[in-house]
């Protein structure tokens, strides 16, 4: 038997006993990332949100204007059916998500699945969702971060997934591309100074690629969270909760994780 006929028999008996065609992509990511930490190491801080841990996890609700704080509620969160589910407060500036307890040092590679359904009707409420790395040296209002994620505006009946930067007190806005809701993953990667984020919608083989920012190589904290407003609103009436789900939290590359003032 020549060895073609003999290729293609062995592909038709792994389809019969494993239901898979050989040579398809399967959901493991390849990090560009180099002389990372071994994956035995990265496990540890990966979380598929079986319950929540303490350990890997701060809670944050941080608000922007003093009028957002006088009218101000932490969104509820919960483990829900193996997932981190979050979600508003009515008639309030609410805001939920979570922070780590290390930062990543040098370069890496991380990313979270999520999953959102933009309320369609006209209400007072925004509805913005962000996974994002922080620098952790600095106070929270001051520093600086590249985020991607989803938002809709109270003005607008359509949403976007879309990307930014803020370094130095100065934002940069990415591309974006409009969106109903999302299912699906986030992810971004920093090499050096440059920090590059991506999105897999659920289903889809190919990570599409937003932006690469310009970006400092400090140490960085990871999070994502959920909000019902822009940051410059003085008012809000939020009649409908706005909810969205986590999961599967993974580190596929880092050089260095510091556990640091934990």
């Amino acid at each position: 038997m020549r060895s073609k006929d003999v290729r293609i028999v062995i592909c038709l008996i792994l389809i019969a006993i494993l239901g898979v065609i050989p040579g398809c992509a399967t959901h493991k990511t390849t990090s560009p990332i180099k002389n990372s930490l071994p994956q035995n190491e990265l496990s540890y801080y990966s979380d598929t949100f079986d319950t929540f841990r303490e350990d890997l996890w701060d809670k944050g609700g941080y608000v922007h204007l003093e009028a957002q704080m006088k009218n101000f509620k932490s969104a509820d969160m919960r483990i829900e059916k193996g997932k981190l589910v979050v979600q508003t407060k009515t008639g309030n500036f609410s805001k939920g998500g979570l922070g780590s307890k290390y930062t990543l040092r040098g370069n890496f590679d991380v990313q979270v699945d999520c999953h959102i359904d933009f309320l369609k009707r006209s209400i007072d409420t925004d509805q913005l969702l962000h996974f994002l790395i922080a620098d952790r040296s600095k106070e929270v209002k001051d520093t600086d971060i590249v985020l991607i994620g989803m938002a809709k505006s109270r003005e607008r009946l359509q949403g976007f997934i879309y990307s930014g930067c803020k370094i130095h007190g100065v934002y940069q806005k990415g591309r974006f591309q409009k969106i109903d809701s999302f299912h699906g993953m986030l992810r971004i990667v920093r090499i050096g100074n440059e920090v590059s984020t991506f999105y897999k919608e659920m289903g889809k083989e190919k990570w599409e690629k937003l932006n690469t920012f310009a970006f400092t190589e400090n140490n960085m904290l990871v999070g994502f969270r959920l909000q019902n407003y822009f940051y410059k609103r003085t008012s809000i009436q939020a009649k409908d909760s706005i909810i969205a789900e986590f999961d599967n939290f993974k580190i596929n590359a880092a050089r260095e994780i510091v556990e640091e003032e934990i």
